[in-house]
């Protein structure tokens, strides 16, 4: 459309103009271009525009709602939980973690990316889904082959690293990584001690199965870790337990809880002073019970006599 203006001069111009509607003006709800009021020619082009970029993305993949399909299809693929008749794990073994407070299972995220780390790290937290897939199965490794321990079965105190499996992101290891707590390396919500997962082994994926009692914690050193018990995985560098407390972690696989490294322990008086003065205990001991959110059990199918000792949450069945 066109209108017909004078300038100061007296001079006639002839100028375009936008036509827009008072509805348009005030932000509110427009008229279809098909009912020829305003500018009914430029939002005709626009929605054409808009479908031809609809087709084309959908032609190649990249609408948001197919790429967000192919990210869960490739993480939610199922994946193989060893099976341990005599109820022992051993190094190698794929398990899954269950944390006794957040009800969930270990997971990690793979296209959550941690950018504070100098090396590819991901995001780690706990999900519901019972379903051994590759994001929530996971090996364990032997840290050292001459740490003293004998065979190839995991003991408590014995040192491990958790690894994920290699098709979970571009064949590549990841371990699960914890380390001092600092303004660059925290929990993204409670800003307690960060865990992620981690594409480079070092010092900071070393961890330990230690056991949940205090009281017996001493003299369960050295022995065999059985699959679905109650456990305490304590991070070796800082001495700070796992933990997974009830804190909303939403992601593109929906409501999953954080998962970072803290001590949960109780607040209750543990007559440490008295046990030393009768010589029960020295001072190194630490009789505080910890939470529930610093217990988990290292999951894997069961079959024969150590099914019936006890199963864990959904796996451990007799087969």
């Amino acid at each position: 459309s066109s209108c017909l203006s004078t300038d100061i001069r007296g001079t006639h111009r002839l100028w375009s103009a936008m036509q827009f509607t008072p509805q348009q003006l005030t932000g509110g709800v427009r008229y279809g271009h098909k009912c020829r009021i305003g500018n009914w020619s430029e939002d005709m082009e626009l929605e054409e525009i808009k479908l031809k970029d609809y087709l084309m993305q959908k032609e190649s993949g990249n609408l948001m709602v197919n790429a967000k399909q192919m990210k869960l299809e490739r993480s939610l693929r199922p994946a193989g939980v060893a099976t341990t008749p005599d109820g022992k794990l051993r190094f190698g073994d794929s398990i899954m973690l269950y944390n006794y407070q957040s009800e969930c299972f270990l997971a990690a995220n793979p296209h959550e990316a941690i950018t504070t780390k100098p090396d590819e790290a991901m995001a780690c937290t706990t999900g519901p889904n019972v379903n051994p897939c590759l994001r929530n199965v996971f090996i364990i490794e032997r840290a050292d082959p001459a740490d003293g321990f004998e065979g190839e079965t995991l003991h408590y105190g014995q040192d491990f690293r958790l690894a994920s499996l290699p098709s979970l992101k571009d064949e590549t290891v990841y371990y699960m990584h914890s380390e001092i707590f600092s303004p660059l390396a925290e929990s993204k919500f409670s800003r307690k001690q960060e865990v992620c997962w981690y594409s480079k082994p070092n010092g900071r994926t070393l961890w330990q199965v230690v056991f949940p009692d205090p009281k017996e914690r001493f003299e369960a050193n050295g022995l065999e870790v059985p699959a679905n018990a109650a456990i305490v995985v304590m991070h070796v560098h800082t001495r700070r337990p796992l933990a997974s407390d009830r804190i909303v972690y939403q992601n593109i696989f929906g409501t999953e809880f954080e998962v970072h490294a803290h001590n949960y322990s109780s607040l209750n008086k543990t007559q440490n002073l008295v046990s030393e003065k009768k010589g029960e205990i020295t001072a190194d001991y630490d009789l505080r019970r910890l939470a529930s959110a610093n217990i988990w059990e290292l999951v894997a199918r069961t079959t024969g006599e150590a099914a019936a000792e006890g199963a864990g949450p959904g796996l451990a069945e007799t087969q």
